[in-house]
């Protein structure tokens, strides 16, 4: 999530946890009411990462607005079996998938393992990988560069079928890129889906004004890639000129 003065949106935020990671920069685990409910928090560098509800009677609610607008996929493609997240933060996600979606996999990648080791110290990793077993599958490294690796795999092997994805979501911050490695990338992320398979990608964009073209051309480029695009915002009341939650689609799959 975009960067925000997280003291005005955690009420009584107790700091439970911190520690220092060179790859993504200062780690706190707090606890404190958001969005009238008590929920338990993953922050790097004051920017909410994660989070989940301590209330079990809240357990399998998604903690952000954003991640329902994930569960779009099975809308799309009713027999989605194995998915791809790229940004594990607190596996909010792949809890909440797993719980809903028992019978079916999830590969989260995470690019660092400190926030991996404070995911099963505060956020029930290690009890959701027990339960899951290998429905649930955790991977440390950098999300381009697994996808690189694995296109690269998939185009000197055979068995194509088993290393491919029906759904990779990106819901981790990838900065700018140019319109030409940008390309490269949506050729790599196609390489390692299914036929028909779907990229989501969760976007901080304004949806009007100036600062709105460039993430424009930015998917613009993944139109020239897929057949099918598609942004939805999550929020229709928040002002179209101010930055905002939205995710993105991509397909050969007819969206809508």
């Amino acid at each position: 999530m975009k960067n925000i003065n997280i003291d005005d949106y955690i009420d009584e935020r107790k700091t439970i946890y911190t520690a220092e990671d060179p790859l993504t920069g200062h780690i706190e685990v707090c606890e404190g009411y958001y969005d009238g409910g008590y929920m338990r928090f993953l922050l790097v560098d004051d920017a909410m990462q994660s989070a989940y509800y301590i209330d079990s009677d809240m357990e399998h609610e998604l903690p952000f607005d954003y991640m329902e607008c994930f569960n779009w996929i099975f809308s799309i493609n009713k027999h989605i079996r194995r998915t791809l997240l790229i940004g594990g933060g607190g596996f909010a996600y792949p809890k909440y998938y797993l719980d809903m979606y028992p019978e079916k996999y999830i590969d989260a990648i995470e690019i660092s393992r400190t926030i991996v080791d404070t995911a099963k110290l505060y956020f029930g990793l290690n009890e959701l990988q027990a339960k899951y077993g290998d429905h649930l599958k955790i991977i440390v490294d950098d999300g381009n560069k697994f996808l690189i690796d694995r296109a690269l795999t998939i185009r000197g092997t055979e068995s194509k079928s088993d290393l491919r994805y029906d759904v990779i979501i990106n819901d981790a911050y990838v900065g700018y890129k140019s319109s030409d490695i940008l390309k490269k990338s949506a050729e790599i992320i196609k390489a390692c889906l299914t036929k028909d398979g779907i990229y989501v990608a969760n976007m901080v964009i304004p949806l009007k004004g100036l600062k709105a073209k460039r993430y424009q051309k930015e998917m613009d480029v993944f139109s020239d890639v897929f057949k099918y695009t598609y942004l939805m915002q999550c929020d229709e009341e928040i002002n179209p000129y101010a930055y905002q939650n939205c995710v993105f689609f991509a397909s050969d799959r007819q969206l809508v």
